[in-house]
Parts: C-alpha cells; structure tokens; sequence
C-alpha cells in the first residue's frame, strides 16, 4: 500500500511539486477514470480518447509547479483536461462534441425544432447545460468541471435554461 494513500489530494499535489513520485501515482489512481470518463463523454474515437487523457497527465506533469495549493485539486484537473480537449478539437479541427437527440427522438420535423436558442447561449452556459443533462453530472461535479462554485453551476444552469425557454415560446419581454 502506498503511504500517501490517506492523503488529501492538495497535499498530495504539493509533495508531487517537492518530486514525490510517489503522491502522483495516489493522485492518478484516484482520478483517472473520472478524467478519461469525463473526456470519453465527449470524444467519439477512442484513439482520440486516449491521447487526450495521456495529454492531460502529461500536460499535469508538466506544470505541476503551476498548481497553488489554495485551488482544488480536482478543479485544476478538470480544467486540464477541458484545455486538453479544447486544444486537441481546435488542431484536428473537429467541433466540440455537442449533444445528439435524435436517436432518442421520434420523428420531427425540422421547422418544429430550433436551435439558434441553444447557439445564442455562451460556451460556459452550454457547456453546462451539457454536462447537467447529456453527461447526467450533479452541481458538484459541475462546478469542479467549469470552476465555479456550486451555487453558480444552479445558476448558470437555470438562467441558461430560461434563455432556451423564452426563446422557444417566443416571449420577447
């Protein structure tokens, strides 16, 4: 059994920092399915998949002197990895993965559904949208993912929400 295992994983990133190898193994143990099931979610190619996630440990390892201890740690993973991913969309030019319902839909017809409301959303309030509803994540999860607090994840979501809403009806008050 490793001896760090007990460790919170901000002091674990903190000995990670001082080269205890040691620490980072703990920390990618307790974390790497998390990070290659939050990236999987949104990569189709599981080839794609995995560079990104190595990307994203490598990429950890790099700048591990970057991280304050004053952050979550996992926030900071996440936000690796959502770079990783961003950054890996942007050089093999691939849109950013967004949800698909039609093949959870019945047949409808394309002038009965609209989504400029959704593309009027900005990058976090979609992405937040997403990860409440496509990746069926909790606040909690949420808000380590776009690093913010938990309270602010509702808010995003249900000011998003009202946005879709009142464009869908048409209310223009």
């Amino acid at each position: 059994m490793n001896p760090f295992s007990h460790l919170e994983d901000e002091k674990l990133m903190k000995l990670y920092q001082e080269d205890e190898f040691l620490a980072f193994e703990v920390l990618y143990q307790r974390h790497k399915d998390r990070v290659y099931s939050y990236i999987a979610k949104r990569t189709p190619k599981e080839s794609d998949r995995d560079e990104i996630f190595q990307n994203t440990f490598l990429k950890v390892h790099k700048s591990k002197h970057t991280y304050k201890d004053k952050y979550l740690f996992l926030q900071w993973l996440y936000t690796v990895a959502r770079s990783e991913l961003l950054d890996y969309c942007k050089k093999k030019k691939v849109e950013y993965i967004e949800y698909d319902d039609n093949q959870y839909a019945t047949e409808v017809r394309n002038d009965d559904f609209d989504l400029s409301e959704y593309k009027s959303l900005n990058d976090k309030e979609r992405e937040a949208l997403k990860l409440k509803f496509y990746s069926d994540e909790d606040y909690e999860e949420i808000s380590v993912a776009l690093n913010t607090s938990k309270a602010n994840a509702r808010k995003l979501i249900s000011r998003a929400l009202a946005k879709v809403r009142k464009g869908l009806t048409g209310d223009k008050s």
